[in-house]
């Protein structure tokens, strides 16, 4: 695929590519399964998922978005994103047009454990703004 292609996102409903495909989001997260995902979109009215198609209408990606309201305004975040388009851009094309999809929001948020994807976002007006540690509790 090269970069001129065209890329349609679209909203959709849980699919089995939804679960192959967001399942590689998984793997930096792992207590989460995609059954958490489908169970968030099922029970959370703010949150939507979304379907990235290539030119020839295949699902190369899927993403969950929501919605989180707090006091001082309401936060966008992008809860799940895994895709794959050799030679494209993704976080070039993709992240604009999500940013997009976000209405009424004071401002975005993504939890990544990818030091590559936070060098990205950085190019394109993120912050890191504090970092997650975990531990394994004992048995």
């Amino acid at each position: 695929m090269t970069t001129t292609q065209p890329l349609r996102l679209s909203n959709c409903q849980w699919s089995e590519d939804a679960e192959r495909i967001l399942a590689r989001s998984c793997k930096w997260f792992p207590l989460a399964t995609v059954d958490d995902y489908r169970r968030v979109l099922e029970s959370d009215p703010s949150a939507g998922l979304y379907r990235l198609d290539d030119a020839n209408g295949q699902a190369i990606g899927f993403a969950i978005l929501k919605v989180e309201q707090f006091s001082q305004g309401a936060e966008g975040v992008i809860l799940a994103c895994a895709a794959n388009a050799p030679g494209v851009d993704l976080i070039g094309l993709l992240l604009p047009t999500l940013e997009g999809l976000f209405v009424g929001v004071s401002s975005f948020r993504v939890t990544t454990a990818r030091p590559g994807l936070i060098r990205k976002l950085s190019k394109h007006g993120w912050q890191q703004t504090h970092a997650v540690m975990r531990k394994t509790a004992p048995c």
